[in-house]
C-alpha cells in the first residue's frame, strides 16, 4: 500500500487545503462539516456519516423508478435475501442522476482525502432487501469486511495470533452507502464494529449472524451516506418493516485494480470526453484513464526518497 506525502493546511473551520508535494493536487474544500472532522472519525472508527448527501427529490425518484423491478424479482424468488441492480451509470432511467451522485465533489473530495489521488470506481449499484417476518427483528444479516481486505486474507496465518492491532493505513477500497429510507430498528440498522479496521478481530462462521459485544447500530435518515473503510467489520440487520429497504452503493478502489462495472459504455465515454475537454484528470481516473499516473506517482516517490536521504546524518554520532 502506497502513502504519498500530503501536507495539510487548515485555513478556517470549514476550509482546508491539501497539497501533494507541491503538485496540482492542491485543492480548497468547503463543506458543512470539515474534511478533517470527517477524517478524524473515519480514522478512529473506520467510517463517517455524511448527512443529507442525497436530496429528498433524488431519493424519491430512485425509489419510484426501481420499485416495480425489485418487487418483480422478489415475487419470482420469495426467499431471496437481497437483489441488486448494477452498472447504474448505464441504467436507462437512473443514469443522469446517478452520474451526478458519483461526481458529487463531497464524496470525491473525501475519497481523495483518504486514498490520495488514486481513486477509481469499482461499482455503482442499488440493492434492495425485502420485508421479513416480525420475529426476525434485530437479527444480524452477516458480519463481513469488504473487497480487497488484507485482514481477512491473513486471518488464519500463524503470525497474527499474537497481534491485536495495527497502525491506521489508507484503505485500498471504500464503500459509500446512501440509504433511501430511514434506518432504524424496523428497517434494519447498519451494524458496525468501530475500530475493527485497526485490529485483527475475526468473527467465526458460527457467530457471523449473531450480535457482537463491540457493535454499534447506526441510525440514519433517508439520503444519509455512510463512508466506510474496507477493513471495517460491519453487517446489515434484517428488514422487518412493511417496505423494501434500499441503499445505493458507490464502491471506490485504488486505480488499476480489477473493477466490476463496465467502463466501455456510451454514458461513461461521454463523461470521460467531457472530463478530457475540461482537463479533469480526477474524473478520468474514476474510469481507469490517466496515462500520466504512473510517472507522476514515481515522481512523488522520488521526492519523498530524496527528502528522507537529505535528512540522514552522515557524520559519526556519539
Amino acid at each position: 500500500m502506497i502513502n504519498l506525502c500530503m501536507d495539510e493546511i487548515q485555513t478556517d473551520e470549514n476550509s482546508i487545503q491539501l497539497q501533494l508535494n507541491g503538485h496540482e493536487f492542491s485543492r480548497t474544500y468547503k463543506m458543512d462539516h470539515s474534511l478533517t472532522d470527517h477524517f478524524a472519525s473515519y480514522k478512529r472508527d473506520g467510517y463517517t456519516v455524511f448527512r443529507q448527501f442525497m436530496t429528498p427529490e433524488v431519493v424519491d425518484f430512485v425509489r419510484i423508478n426501481v420499485e416495480t423491478e425489485f418487487q418483480q424479482r422478489f415475487k419470482a424468488e420469495p426467499d431471496r435475501p437481497r437483489t441488486t441492480i448494477s452498472d447504474l451509470i448505464a441504467h436507462q432511467t437512473l443514469s443522469e442522476k446517478m452520474s451526478k451522485q458519483l461526481l458529487n465533489p463531497t464524496v470525491l473530495d473525501f475519497a481523495e482525502y483518504v486514498m490520495g489521488p488514486f481513486v477509481q470506481l469499482d461499482s455503482m449499484e442499488i440493492t434492495g432487501f425485502p420485508s421479513r417476518p416480525p420475529d426476525q427483528l434485530n437479527l444480524v444479516a452477516d458480519w463481513h469486511r469488504d473487497a480487497f481486505s488484507y485482514s481477512d486474507m491473513w486471518a488464519n496465518h500463524p503470525f497474527r495470533k499474537d497481534l491485536t492491532s495495527h497502525p491506521y493505513t489508507a484503505p485500498t477500497a471504500c464503500n459509500c452507502l446512501t440509504y433511501l429510507q430511514e434506518m432504524n430498528q424496523s428497517t434494519g440498522s447498519l451494524r458496525v464494529i468501530p475500530g475493527s479496521h485497526l485490529d485483527y478481530t475475526q468473527i467465526s462462521e458460527t457467530n457471523r449472524k449473531k450480535p457482537h459485544d463491540r457493535e454499534f447500530l447506526i441510525e440514519l435518515n433517508a439520503g444519509d451516506m455512510v463512508f466506510t473503510h474496507n477493513e471495517l467489520l460491519h453487517s446489515g440487520s434484517l428488514n422487518t418493516s412493511d417496505q423494501t429497504r434500499y441503499f445505493v452503493s458507490i464502491y471506490f478502489q485504488r486505480i488499476g485494480l480489477p473493477h466490476r462495472d463496465r467502463f466501455d459504455i456510451p454514458e461513461i465515454d461521454t463523461l470521460c470526453e467531457n472530463a478530457r475537454q475540461r482537463k479533469d484528470r480526477r474524473v478520468q481516473r474514476l474510469f481507469g484513464i490517466d496515462p500520466l499516473f504512473s510517472e507522476r506517482e514515481r515522481m512523488a516517490w522520488s521526492k519523498m526518497i530524496a527528502d528522507d536521504r537529505s535528512q540522514v546524518i552522515t557524520e559519526d554520532v556519539d
